[in-house]
């Protein structure tokens, strides 16, 4: 069921959602639309930096055992 999937997400969604809110998506894709594949090297750059700041995150975390 819907319903129970909804449920599952729980409120990561709601997050996600006032996180990339309608600007975001707008400003992405005009740039987008803009320079095409142009920017591919700064959406890398921002994944692989999203990566290391999480395990270092996550390292603090555990270590520390505080949120």
């Amino acid at each position: 069921m819907l319903k129970n999937k909804l449920k599952a997400i729980g409120p990561g969604a709601i997050v996600t959602a006032s996180f990339i809110g309608p600007g975001t998506v707008t400003t992405a894709t005009r740039a987008g639309a803009s320079f095409g594949f142009a920017l591919l090297w700064a959406v890398i750059f921002s994944i692989i930096a999203t990566i290391i700041l999480q395990e270092m995150s996550a390292r603090l975390g555990i270590i520390t055992q505080k949120g």
